[in-house]
């Protein structure tokens, strides 16, 4: 009971900052669709306090309101006290968990695949062979997704001659004594085995040695989110040990890397593993950055019409903005499409907890896309490419989806 109490204080600690004057409600995607007040930050920072009050009981009705968030940081942005509530939601669904007695089958079940490498590496060949039979479309909303290699982007827009070509060399302003690993993400490894081959291919050619193996775990961010935080904990410790030894970390998924990066948070009232954390959450680079830094430069295709969905991890989670932009500038002709930042409401497991506002959300996007022009959206992120993927099959062939290491 004590750590349930310490959890839901910890929220409402941030949701005190909440000074409720409502700019979260003109931002918010989720109160655009659903005009309620616990859909807004300053609604559910309410329920955190009236909770912490025991002004409110824990209920389903309640934990159901603390899932309906895509955890999109839209809110944060834009707050002028930069209110961290999802930070709150994250603390409040854990409290709420716990209270109602667990994790319910779903995410448990989600759970234990992602703490398994042996079921990770199981789910990835099942997809693949799904998608070798052409019966991956029969998966519900679109969890094994085709994929658009990046042999078949060559071929439409760089040619025969240009098949693996390697990169001009650049400039690096990565250390050259570095030892640098790849962190494999389970949605990557999963769903879009060729980008993430696409992503170890550029590491390792920019990596100023060898590149360092590590067979590492989930980044935990699918426990942290639905209640399961001892588990998360738990996978945060195995990987900083197994990363001690090396001194940058390089993930092709927005949402392990800032994951990763905030891991430390965690570990505040943990004296034996703070400095540890600190230490592994500094060595993490999105994998844009990292080739921004090593002075990566795509070869142009011809012809290639680009335009970027910036996942929520990626932009508002970590700042990187200007990177990914900057590589695809690089690699053909650019268009900013409207509303880029705008969540498109995959949010991990969101997409199948509220399909409709979800469907609604990407059809917003996919108007965007195509009244850009742009015959390939760019993301970089598994969630977000999965839906980019459901958008580019409902756009009747005006655009195909891929992840940004498939086109540098």
């Amino acid at each position: 009971m004590a750590d349930q109490l310490n959890t839901l204080e910890k929220a409402a600690v941030i949701a005190r900052e909440c000074d409720r004057c409502g700019n979260c409600t003109t931002v918010c995607p989720l109160y655009a669709e659903k005009d309620i007040e616990s859909s807004a930050a300053r609604g559910k920072n309410n329920l955190a306090l009236g909770l912490a009050a025991g002004m409110l009981e824990p209920s389903r009705r309640m934990l159901d309101a603390a899932n309906f968030c895509l955890l999109c940081r839209t809110c944060v942005d834009n707050c002028p006290t930069k209110v961290e509530t999802d930070e709150v939601m994250i603390a409040l669904r854990q409290h709420l968990t716990d209270e109602l007695g667990g994790v319910t089958l779903k995410y448990k079940g989600l759970g234990i695949l992602m703490k398994s490498r042996t079921l990770v590496r199981l789910s990835a060949f099942a997809m693949a062979l799904m998608r070798g039979l052409g019966v991956n479309g029969l998966a519900p909303r679109g969890l094994v997704p085709s994929e658009y290699t990046r042999r078949r982007f060559l071929s439409a827009y760089a040619g025969p001659a240009l098949l693996g070509a390697p990169a001009a060399p650049s400039p690096s302003a990565i250390d050259s004594s570095s030892r640098v690993a790849y962190f494999n993400g389970c949605g990557m490894q999963m769903m879009f085995p060729d980008a993430a081959a696409c992503s170890r291919r550029l590491v390792a050619q920019h990596a100023p040695g060898k590149l360092v193996s590590v067979d590492n775990r989930c980044c935990g961010l699918v426990h942290l989110a639905h209640g399961m935080r001892n588990d998360f904990i738990a996978l945060a410790k195995e990987n900083i040990r197994l990363y001690e030894n090396t001194d940058i970390i390089v993930t092709d998924c927005a949402s392990c890397s800032s994951t990763l990066k905030h891991t430390a948070r965690y570990f505040d009232d943990d004296p034996q593993w703070r400095e540890r954390a600190q230490a592994f959450g500094k060595k993490i680079m999105d994998i844009t950055e990292f080739l921004v830094k090593s002075g990566h430069t795509p070869q142009r295709k011809t012809g290639a019409r680009l335009t970027f969905h910036e996942p929520c991890h990626l932009g508002r989670g970590q700042g990187l903005r200007k990177e990914p932009r900057e590589l695809l500038k690089a690699a053909g002709e650019y268009v900013e499409m409207k509303g880029a930042d705008t969540c498109c409401g995959g949010s991990g497991s969101f997409h199948l907890d509220f399909p409709e506002v979800s469907d609604r959300l990407l059809d917003k996007k996919r108007d965007n896309i195509e009244q850009s022009g742009a015959a390939i959206v760019v993301t970089e992120c598994p969630a977000c490419l999965a839906q980019m993927q459901k958008a580019a099959r409902d756009s009747n062939g005006r655009f195909v989806a891929m992840h940004i290491s498939q086109v540098l």
